[in-house]
């Protein structure tokens, strides 16, 4: 199933961006990510959330941090993370409804 596999692969993200495994995603552990790891590179820029791909942007990366950052305690949360997610599936499953 497609929303099952896209979510599952955003929590394996998530894990991989957070790498001293906080629980929450600090601005520079984001950075280190979409630059070196492929795997997250990769998932950011086929997502479709605007705000998870504006990550890989480093003139946009504050803006979509702040939009992303909910409770703007300065970072994300998994929880966070998951709404965005969620908003990206969401995108992506009417975009394939309305090729049909």
């Amino acid at each position: 199933d497609f929303s099952a596999e896209f979510l599952t692969m955003a929590r394996q993200v998530f894990d991989m961006i957070d790498v001293d495994e906080s629980g929450y995603l600090d601005k520079d552990e984001i950075i280190d990510a979409v630059k070196a790891n492929k795997k997250v590179i990769n998932f950011l820029q086929t997502c479709g959330n605007q705000n998870l791909m504006y990550l890989l942007e480093p003139a946009r990366l504050q803006q979509a941090l702040a939009v992303l950052d909910t409770d703007r305690d300065g970072q994300i949360d998994a929880s966070e993370w998951e709404d965005a997610i969620e908003n990206a599936l969401k995108a992506k499953l009417q975009a394939r409804a309305a090729q049909r």
